[in-house]
This record gives structure tokens, sequence and C-alpha cells, in this order.
């Protein structure tokens, strides 16, 4: 006589087990951030034991969802910042690991492929259930947008009194700051900045700069040039820069590309950096230690922003509508530029 199978294991027989709702095992069981840690955990486990099988596609039927969040990256060709750039691949790596522990696939988008109706193209095609956008850009037009239509989105960028939609980022005035502070320590005093204030980011980074050279009466004697996020700009820039005498002894540069491509033109010149020149980046890429020399720049926290990303879009999607934008300390790395 066959032997039958016993019937699978369900959210009921789960949450009878935990002495919990049916509604905090789904949520558990999904990695949603409004049940804590211990609980998941504690139920997660209990599910292995039980050897329940989640049928994601029912799951996904039912909650008429698709268990992705688009990802776009906002930038243009002309703003120099490549989607192979270093900054933008650590992002997008530290927003995909954790959407994996949310059981949560990545759907890679781009102005340049998805067209000017985003919600139309990411959300009411039901491709995803939310969308995270890598930069402000210089117009917010279509994040505004998205936000008046109710859609879940998490931008990483600068907010500002205007902004209305969700935001994490760093705090790029702070940085500037710090970034400032480090060169006057240094003794430099005529300096250039090399960065597009278009962007809001960008702009920030340069009024904390800017502040502090003017509180030091230094003001007077920087030079602001609109270099675009590429080592080819900051190389371009500063070779202009240079077809007169050496004339600035200090470059605060809006990423870490654009120093890496200003060291490479000083040095071509017959510079040394930073005895010469000192220069600071910003976003310590993982090329930053071992250039030559090793960049001085500003840290940005990549690997708590993209968790922060991933946390705020879930609530979001979940109903929360208590989600508010965040912004994350920087830091100087001093190594030897």
């Amino acid at each position: 006589m066959s032997k039958m199978s016993s019937p699978p294991v369900s959210i009921a027989d789960i949450a009878r087990r935990a002495g919990v709702a049916e509604s905090t095992v789904s949520r558990a069981l999904n990695n949603n951030p409004i049940i804590n840690e211990q609980t998941r955990e504690k139920i997660q486990a209990l599910a292995r034991e039980m050897n329940y099988k989640l049928n994601t596609g029912a799951r996904n039927l039912r909650l008429q969802r698709s268990h992705a969040i688009s990802v776009v990256i906002n930038t243009q060709t002309h703003d120099g910042q490549k989607f192979s750039d270093p900054f933008m691949m650590d992002m997008i790596g530290a927003i995909a690991d954790e959407l994996h522990q949310h059981n949560y696939s990545l759907l890679f988008s781009s102005p340049a492929i998805t067209s000017d109706d985003w919600h139309s193209h990411l959300l009411s095609s039901k491709r995803s259930d939310g969308i995270i956008v890598i930069g402000t850009g210089r117009d917010d037009t279509p994040l505004q947008k998205l936000h008046a239509m109710g859609d879940a989105l998490v931008v990483w960028g600068a907010a500002t009194p205007d902004t209305q939609y969700c935001v994490v980022g760093s705090d790029n005035y702070q940085g500037g700051q710090i970034a400032a502070q480090h060169l006057l320590k240094r003794g430099c005093k005529r300096l250039v900045f090399l960065g597009d204030i278009a962007h809001p980011e960008i702009n920030q980074r340069f009024q904390g700069y800017f502040d502090v050279l003017k509180k030091a009466g230094l003001a007077t004697q920087e030079r602001h040039v609109q270099a675009a996020f590429s080592i080819e700009s900051g190389f371009n820039h500063v070779n202009e820069l240079l077809q007169g005498e050496l004339d600035f002894d200090g470059i605060f540069a809006a990423s870490d590309n654009i120093a890496m491509g200003a060291i490479n033109a000083l040095q071509q010149q017959g510079y040394r950096v930073p005895e010469d020149v000192s220069v600071v980046g910003f976003d310590d890429i993982p090329i930053a230690p071992f250039f030559s020399p090793p960049l001085t720049t500003i840290r940005q926290n990549i690997h708590a922003g993209g968790k922060l990303l991933v946390e705020k879009i879930l609530k979001q999607i979940n109903g929360d509508e208590t989600v508010t934008s965040q912004m994350l300390a920087t830091e100087l790395v001093v190594r030897s530029s």
C-alpha cells in the first residue's frame, strides 16, 4: 500500500506553532522590516523546520506584485558618469545584496531605455513594485511626477527644501566643509573646485567648501570649474589650468574620478602631488587606496545607503506612509594626495 504524502505546510500552520497572526508570519517570511529582526528570524527558522515551501507565483498573483524593484541610473551622456563608474557599480551592488535579503529581484533601467513616462514603463506594466533612482539629476520633474502619482519611490541624491519625495543620501554640505578644512590645514590658500554644480549633490558639496573658504577670508581666490563626472574631464580641465604658470595649490574634486584625472594631468606636467598641489576627492571608490598617490577623499557610506534605500522602498510598498528622507554622515579619509 502506498504511503500518502502529508499535506503542504501553510502559513496558518506556522502561525499556530509560533503563536502569532498569519499576517505576521507572511511579513516575516518576506523579510518585511515592519517585523523586528528577532521575530523574523524565529519565524523563518520555524518555517525551515516545518519544511514550508513558498509558492511565489501564487503569492505574487494574489498580491498583484512582481517582487522586483526597478533601479534607474539617472544620468545623461554629457554628465560624464558612465554606468561602469566604480561608484555606480558599488551602489548597485549594495542595493542588489539588500534586495536579495528580502527575496526581491533588481530590474535595471536607465532614462536612455525608458520612456518619458517612468510610471507607465516601470510600474503600470507590473514590471516592478517600486523605483529606486540613483541620482537626483539636473531636472527632477520625472521624480516629482512619480511622487505625485503615489508611486513607491526612493532617490539616492540630495534633498532640497522643496523636495517632496523620499531621498537617501550623504551629507554633501558637510563633506564639502571637511574637504576645505583639510586643504586649509595643509596650508593651501589658492583653491580650485572641479564639479558640475547643476547637480544638487555637487552644488551642496561646493557650498560647504565655499562657506569654509569665505569664513577663512579666501573666497575671492577660489576658482570653480564645471567638470563632468569623469577622469577625462578632470584631466582636460587641469591641463587647461596649467597652460600658464601654476597659480593654485589645492584641488577639491567633486568625485574620485575627477580627482584621479586631475592628478594625472599634474604629474604629466611635472608637478608633485601633494608637495606642489594637494588633491581631495569625493566617494572613496574601491580603487582610491591603490591610486598613485593613494587618494585622500571624502567617504560616502554606500553600503549603509543601499540598505536604507531598500528598507524605505519596501516600507512604502507595504503601505507605510511615514517614510522620510535621511542623510548619512561623510568622513575624511586621509591618504597621500
